[in-house]
């Protein structure tokens, strides 16, 4: 081959690969664009996808069993008469007031009826510190402190007052056993009365509540000792339901992490409120709120199918209902964004209810109440000594915390300034501000509870408007 030749397959062999070089990269070029086409498809179709779908409706209405077993409650207090009153015409008129005491035997006609003028002083026995009373209809006699957790009891009542609100403040039943030189299963003794007590006066003195906003969310709780035992006993999740305005704590269940446990939070809830009040419900994206929400204040609808032409029977949320997600979307630990989404309603209403107060679509105020339960409940905080052995347990912690924050805990936020500074006896600064406790917000007490106060309150077997 000749020199000439070899240059000349030299030049084709050039021209070929710039061709090739020049129809390779039209080629990618077309590629990319061809993928930035699919891609904005894909795109588009995703927003489409986005777009709130209506509620077609439940063809089975949701069953919350509390609501059954309540409903037959409901239904015997109704049947219930008051006995007559009784009045007395001749003797001195009675100093002590017993308008808050009822006579505690069940044999007798008058037991559990407030303020029937049955009950009468009888003095101090032996001196002591608490009254006697007596029921005039059926004879018997009986201490103004039955059913608290000072009945019955050798220690003094101030220090079992100081004892209890040691435990509200977040102490743990042993070191308060230390501090006041008593047995720590006498301790533990009054937990669980003054557990059981706050819950009846919980249950009694708050209803029908007129609220415009409602916030859910549920908190992680670790049980000591329970490991090993049974799968899934070693960890429980605490519902809570405040209102953001009054900071009323409405609420509190312990259990599993449940369409159960939603279900009787928003009963909780329901049973507070007056009736017909709908309020907003503001939660997390938890889907079982928004089925617990839908039991609760539903109704059946009659629609017209579009395919058939048929009457269906829908379970639909009522029209005054609106309910709210937050969505939080997390990486590493770490909340990177925070969307809303209107579930029921319209985004109109919504904002129409949050603009009225100064708020928008969050649950900030029910995650800082959890931080307020984990001060005054020992086990819920992070790496913490004194954990609770049973779901039971805690919840006996939660219910006593609770009536202490709502009845006798006055709240920073809901201060009111005085017209007037009111100036000290000694050499302080006046008082500027009154104090008041989200009892007191929620309209359900008018001055802060004291230990004493709430502790010796009698709480009837059923609800009555003397009390």
């Amino acid at each position: 081959m000749t020199v000439q030749n070899v240059v000349r397959v030299c030049l084709v062999l050039i021209w070929v690969w710039l061709l090739m070089g020049v129809h390779w990269s039209l080629l990618v070029r077309e590629w990319k664009r061809l993928q930035k086409r699919r891609r904005a498809k894909r795109r588009k179709q995703a927003q489409k996808d986005k777009k709130p779908k209506p509620f077609e409706g439940l063809t089975r209405q949701p069953v919350c069993e509390v609501c059954v077993a309540e409903a037959e409650k409901q239904e015997e207090e109704r049947k219930r008469e008051p006995p007559p009153r009784i009045e007395r015409a001749r003797g001195r008129r009675p100093t002590v007031d017993t308008t808050n005491h009822f006579c505690p035997h069940k044999a007798c006609r008058y037991y559990g009826w407030l303020d029937r003028g049955n009950i009468i002083s009888n003095g101090h026995p032996s001196g002591g510190q608490w009254r006697q009373l007596k029921c005039v209809a059926c004879g018997k006699h009986f201490q103004e402190t039955i059913g608290t957790v000072f009945y019955g009891s050798s220690v003094p009542a101030l220090d079992i007052m100081r004892a209890i609100a040691t435990l509200c403040e977040g102490v743990s039943p042993r070191p308060v056993a230390r501090i006041f030189e008593v047995d720590k299963d006498t301790v533990f003794g009054w937990l669980v009365e003054a557990a059981k007590h706050s819950e009846a006066v919980i249950g009694y003195v708050m209803h029908n509540l007129h609220l415009s906003q409602v916030q859910m969310d549920e908190l992680y709780a670790l049980l000591n000792g329970m490991r090993g035992e049974d799968e899934g006993r070693s960890c429980c999740w605490v519902w809570v339901a405040v209102d953001p305005l009054s900071k009323l704590l409405l609420a509190i269940e312990v259990g599993d992490r449940s369409l159960d446990m939603a279900q009787q939070l928003v009963h909780g809830v329901v049973g507070v409120l007056a009736p017909g009040v709908v309020p907003l419900f503001l939660t997390d994206q938890l889907a079982a709120y928004g089925k617990a929400v839908l039991t609760h204040f539903g109704c059946w609808v009659e629609r017209v199918s579009e395919k058939s032409g048929r009457i269906l029977h829908r379970w639909m949320p009522k029209e005054q209902l609106r309910y709210a997600q937050v969505k939080k979307q997390r990486r590493r630990r770490k909340i990177v964004a925070v969307t809303t989404k209107v579930v029921f309603g319209t985004k109109e209403a919504v904002r129409a209810v949050l603009r009225a107060a100064g708020h928008r679509i969050n649950t900030a105020f029910v995650e800082r109440l959890n931080r307020t339960l984990r001060a005054h409940v020992p086990g819920l905080g992070r790496r913490e000594e004194g954990l609770a052995k049973t779901k039971e347990g805690l919840r006996r912690r939660l219910m006593l915390v609770m009536g202490y924050y709502n009845l006798c805990l006055p709240h920073l936020s809901l201060r009111q300034a005085l017209p007037r500074p009111i100036p000290t006896k000694g050499n302080g600064s006046p008082k500027k501000w009154t104090p008041r406790t989200p009892a007191m917000a929620g309209g359900v007490t008018d001055h802060v509870w004291s230990m004493e106060e709430f502790l010796l309150f009698r709480v009837p077997p059923w609800r009555q408007a003397a009390a």
